[in-house]
């Protein structure tokens, strides 16, 4: 148990059960025009049920004209309260407290969005943004009063407080930040003149919503990745003065392109901005809300420590919503980990998206489909197979009450992630495996490894239902000379079982080449990568995607696009470019990183001779481990 952050504390007037925070982060699961849904309700309320002292609803649009995403929550009228009580009675049913954090998103919001042009504190672009109008002063003293109202809405919704968002480059941080803010007047300048549209809106919103009414604001403790941006001295002093006009807390985050919380380190390292709370800390009395990549061990060490008050876990409860209550039952080993893959930030940025989902949490956002009950008749369940797909189907059947066996040839349990998480910046991975094991284990899962699957071992112990995830087979191209090369294929080099020379050539440009790029290029290798295709990690989402290219040019990875393949020979492979032109690539190792074929073979030789049969994963088709975990999850529930 985590003593610390299971102990009651206050912000304000409101008594919160335990120090554990869930940050605002936009879901996208409001209807188009920003009012609350079921799955909203649903989501949140799994929040609150797994043990969540306090819950900040996500960025909450207060003016018409200044939403940040399709389908985000609105409270700039009154039209919005009777759905937002519906989600704060769903909360406090179980004793979590629930603010909501309001925002107007100034340059951050698109013509698209509000069919205007939009305002920022001066004529700049976002970087890919529409170019805003410089507002105006009335226009100022307009979205102060939209703040105000839009609290006062919240109090009758039964909000227990409100968020002030300064942060993440939204309107109030484009006047804090001196990189947006160009003005010569009251607004512009010296710190205390970029704060005061913060500090204007904390005093209204403290002046309409009444002193009983808890209210506090999130701000940058740094601006990372620019030159002449916000540092954590101006942070200090903004605090400073949120605390003098009544702000009863301060969340401190970060913001810029390279902001920590969002890029992923070689190794693991949670708790990555705790140093700017702990500045704040230093400066304040009131309680500070730390965030950035928490985990229990780290948010706890942070409190003992006093350098905050509150821990917020954000993406860490899209991955398990009973952090909490796992927390303070001491069992830390069974709470699911984000891997940070940030597929919830390719959601939130997508314009098709349908709301953000989690890769290693399926019923996020999907809590009303993605249940089960306890089984009507426990069975004798068979899962073939140790990857994330195989094991999840085992986990959630043993735990609806069946009896449950998992057979798997290796040696280890993981499947395609234990040589993934050999890879640079994708430790995480193996501990989605260390958690998987841990579960399986606790549920009574019986696991053999090195056992492999026939039919007739299968048809010995006739199990009730047979789950086949018995993942892929690699692929090898059809060049001419490839297999005398002795090419090695790129999971045998990230476990060791095949060596690399000192130049080495990767067929392929996808995620599994470019980790096996990195991985080489890392420990002094001239690495090339290559593919038929136009474009390298063309399938890798955005929000990953962009710092892996930077990594693999950082690291002198050649990457070569457009290229046919001629013959492979012991001195490398012989290509012919876009433009005709004939090249050898020299090398002392051949990778193959091409794909991979599904292994069917088990299925297709057992279908018909057991009472029940499922396919799931990678065996299906070649995917990723989202769709491999949600079909172990939905399998597991049908079984």
């Amino acid at each position: 148990m985590q003593k610390r952050l299971c102990q009651p504390f206050k912000i304000g007037a409101m008594k919160l059960k335990n120090r554990m925070v869930m940050p605002p982060m936009v879901t996208r699961y409001a209807t188009a025009d920003g009012f609350v849904t079921k799955r909203t309700v649903n989501y949140y309320e799994a929040r609150a049920k797994g043990g969540i002292g306090l819950i900040i609803v996500e960025a909450t649009y207060v003016h018409e004209k200044g939403p940040l995403f399709p389908s985000e929550l609105g409270l700039s009228d009154d039209k919005f309260i009777s759905g937002m009580k519906e989600l704060t009675g769903a909360v406090h049913g179980y004793g979590a407290k629930i603010a909501i954090q309001l925002v107007h998103g100034g340059r951050m919001t698109a013509i698209s969005l509000s069919g205007v042009k939009p305002v920022a504190p001066s004529a700049i672009a976002a970087p890919g943004g529409d170019m805003p109008r410089e507002i105006t002063v009335p226009k100022i003293k307009e979205i102060v009063k939209a703040f105000a109202a839009a609290a006062v809405r919240a109090k009758k919704a039964g909000f227990d407080g409100v968020e002030i968002h300064g942060a993440h480059g939204y309107l109030i941080d484009q006047f804090i930040s001196p990189l947006s803010n160009h003005r010569r007047d009251a607004y512009g300048g010296s710190v205390e003149n970029r704060a005061r549209l913060l500090i204007e809106v904390i005093k209204a919103v403290k002046e309409a919503a009444g002193p009983d009414f808890s209210v506090w604001c999130r701000i940058n403790g740094k601006e990372y990745g620019v030159e002449g941006g916000e540092t954590l001295e101006d942070a200090k002093k903004i605090a400073q003065m949120a605390e003098a006009a009544g702000a009863a807390a301060i969340h401190v985050s970060a913001g810029g392109p390279a902001n920590p919380a969002n890029t992923t380190t070689p190794v693991f390292k949670p708790a990555v901005i705790a140093d700017l709370a702990a500045g704040i800390k230093e400066a304040v009395r009131v309680p500070v809300i730390a965030v950035g990549r928490m985990t229990p061990e780290a948010g706890e060490k942070l409190l003992e420590e006093d350098k905050a008050d509150f821990i917020a876990f954000g993406r860490a409860l899209f991955a398990d919503p009973e952090l909490p209550n796992k927390t303070c039952a001491g069992k830390l080993g069974e709470i699911r980990p984000c891997i940070l893959c940030m597929r919830c930030r390719d959601d939130l940025r997508h314009s098709g998206s349908l709301g953000i989902r989690c890769t290693v949490g399926a019923p996020t956002g999907r809590e009303e489909q993605y249940t089960f009950a306890p089984a009507g008749k426990p069975k004798r369940v068979l899962v073939v197979g140790g990857g994330p797909a195989g094991m999840e189907a085992a986990r959630v059947a043993a735990t609806r009450g069946h009896k449950v066996t998992l057979w798997e040839k290796e040696g280890y349990l993981g499947g395609q992630m234990m040589p993934a998480a050999i890879a640079p910046h994708k430790d995480r991975a193996g501990a989605l495996t260390d958690y998987f094991t841990v579960a399986l284990k606790n549920l009574g899962v019986n696991v053999k490894l090195r056992q492999e699957a026939t039919t007739e071992k299968i048809k010995r112990i006739a199990p009730d239902a047979l789950v086949v995830a018995t993942g892929v087979n690699a692929t090898f191209p059809e060049i001419p000379g490839l297999k005398e090369a002795h090419a090695v294929m790129a999971t045998d080099v990230l476990q060791g079982k095949g060596g690399a020379g000192s130049r080495v050539v990767i067929i392929g440009g996808e995620l599994v080449a470019c980790e096996v790029a990195e991985y080489l290029a890392g420990k002094g290798k001239k690495v090339t990568m290559m593919r038929r295709g136009a474009e390298i990690a063309a399938n890798v989402g955005l929000a990953t995607r962009i710092y892996l290219m930077k990594r693999l040019q950082d690291e002198g990875v050649t990457m070569l696009t457009n290229i046919s393949y001629d013959r492979a020979t012991d001195k490398g492979i012989e290509i012919t470019t876009k433009t005709g032109q004939k090249k050898l690539i020299e090398a002392d190792t051949i990778v193959i990183a091409a794909g991979a074929a599904p292994n069917q073979t088990l299925y297709h030789e057992i279908m018909g001779k057991v009472p029940e049969l499922y396919q799931i994963g990678d065996c299906v088709t070649p995917r990723n481990i989202a769709e491999a975990i949600r079909e172990g999850y939905v399998t597991g529930t049908m079984i």
